[in-house]
């Protein structure tokens, strides 16, 4: 039976969590503390280690590197030299492990992909709660990054999803306005850019319940089926594209940049088209159509709902 942590007698350890987190422009960071700060109101222990790349990378990104870092984004063997922090990689028994982790080209961040690769100590045998943040496509990173904890002998427990839950066309404007120039105050008739805070008021529920029962919440990463039909799709062209760019690469930097522009012009038309065709698809399909795309990602995330309290103490 599991214990929740507000049973757990004063002779008991606090439950404790470490988080390890790599954010660029900051949200990520708020995130992280709107799910952890009921935990911490519940007498958690929590510890944050920040990920860092030996090499920044820039914000806001000037164009050609936001562009530039794609082939390396979508190659699940591409890496980056991260600086060891105070006191190693890894990570206590009895700790809970929580992953926070950007979305880039709908892959996981390679900071954090070259974390699970290159130092498995940090989750091997551990229960991990991975904590996602992006516009609105997370499907494809975290099926990458559950592969990846159980590659690394972790054992995951569940994903907690934020997303940006305005219209589409919105979200795309202010998220790309944010990243190449670093303003994400409102303008126009556009709000403030990133995740709201109906949004992190719901990662904070998330928090407290999975304090007091000690679980990962079934609804902690809510999957809308259009939304994920076409990230799964356009992450495997996203792969298969880079390939081609990587590829190309080898006859020079003119080769490199036609294909990326490809790339890109492609990436328009499929934003354009793509995702009607798929909502179409889904209208066709009806609940069928849903509960197929959502067990689909189900299976391939986590095992959501299992016990995170009763793993974690000693």
């Amino acid at each position: 039976m599991t214990t929740a942590p507000d049973a757990v007698s004063a002779d008991q350890p606090h439950p404790r969590a470490v988080v390890y987190w790599y954010s660029q422009t900051g949200q990520l960071r708020e995130v992280a503390e709107a799910l952890t700060a009921p935990l911490l109101a519940q007498g958690w222990d929590i510890r944050w280690v920040p990920v860092k790349p030996r090499v920044e990378f820039p914000f806001p990104w000037p164009i050609r590197r936001f562009f530039g870092v794609f082939p390396a984004a979508v190659d699940p063997e591409s890496l980056v030299d991260l600086i060891e922090p105070a006191g190693g990689f890894g990570t206590e028994p009895g700790q809970l492990v929580i992953l926070a982790y950007q979305v880039w080209y709908l892959a996981p961040s390679l900071p954090i992909r070259s974390l699970l690769k290159a130092h498995p100590e940090v989750v091997c045998n551990r229960s991990v709660v991975s904590l996602v943040a992006c516009r609105n496509m997370w499907y494809s990173a975290a099926i990458e990054v559950s592969a990846l904890l159980r590659s690394a002998g972790a054992r995951h427990v569940g994903v907690i999803a934020a997303t940006d839950t305005r219209l589409q066309a919105t979200t795309l404007v202010t998220t790309l306005r944010w990243l190449l120039t670093g303003r994400r105050e409102p303008f126009l008739w556009f709000g403030r850019a990133g995740i709201g805070d109906a949004e992190l008021a719901r990662i904070g529920d998330v928090g407290r319940r999975m304090g007091e029962s000690g679980r990962c919440p079934q609804d902690a990463a809510p999957i809308v089926p259009t939304l994920a039909a076409g990230d799964l799709l356009a992450g495997t062209v996203f792969r298969r594209w880079g390939e081609t760019v990587r590829s190309a690469q080898r006859y020079g930097t003119i080769a490199q940049a036609v294909s990326l522009a490809t790339f890109v012009l492609g990436l328009t038309i499929a934003i354009v088209v793509g995702l009607p065709l798929i909502g179409c698809a889904a209208l066709a399909g009806g609940a069928r159509f849903g509960a197929m795309v959502e067990g689909f990602v189900r299976r391939r995330i986590s095992s959501v709902g299992a016990a995170v309290y009763e793993a974690v103490t000693p």
